[in-house]
């Protein structure tokens, strides 16, 4: 045993009827970019369902109150906006980043599947076919771990893209007036 090398990188070893990999392929390129379009899906979400609640807000304001509400849904839509583009720029990318594992193929397929999941049905060709292929390969190489980025990075992204919107929108740095920096990610319960 004492010529063993432990620097050696033992191989994914699928176990079982679901497999999971030991480790996950952090150098894949797809895994990293799965990762990022995972993340800026979340903050759409979240900024989405702000919006909606803003829009509410504001055609159940009085006259001399909607003027306010009205700078806050509109900042909540263009934040919306600015993380659902980085979204599609993400997905954008996946045709150019090769795959260096069967990991990094379910990653891409991932992104392919979830990007159309609310667009399309579901169940019109080609989705039922491609979710079918990715559960074959989560059989063979395993799925990548459900994983959320941390309550603080939504929150900043959050943040970041109220900030850009409150700037396109023309209201300059009043974002800080809306009581945005003291609420955890704009009040939304459970994120």
């Amino acid at each position: 045993m004492a010529d063993s090398d432990h620097s050696t990188t033992m191989p994914l070893v699928p176990n079982g009827r679901n497999p999971t990999p030991k480790r996950l392929p952090d150098s894949d390129p797809p895994v990293l970019l799965w990762r990022d379009w995972l993340r800026a899906q979340h903050v759409s979400q979240i900024l989405c369902r702000l919006q909606q609640r803003l829009e509410r807000r504001y055609l159940d304001a009085r006259r001399a109150e909607a003027m306010e509400k009205q700078v806050a849904y509109l900042i909540a839509c263009q934040a919306e906006v600015e993380a659902t583009t980085v979204a599609l720029k993400i997905q954008d990318k996946l045709p150019h980043i090769r795959a260096r594992s069967l990991l990094g193929i379910v990653a891409k397929l991932e992104i392919i599947a979830g990007a159309d999941r609310d667009i399309d049905d579901p169940t019109d060709f080609p989705w039922p076919h491609i979710a079918s292929v990715l559960d074959d390969l989560k059989e063979i190489a395993g799925s990548l771990p459900s994983e959320r980025p941390q309550r603080s990075v939504i929150q900043a992204d959050c943040r970041r893209y109220q900030e850009i919107a409150a700037d396109l929108v023309g209201v300059e740095k009043r974002v800080g007036s809306l009581d945005l920096e003291r609420r955890p990610v704009l009040g939304i319960k459970g994120e």
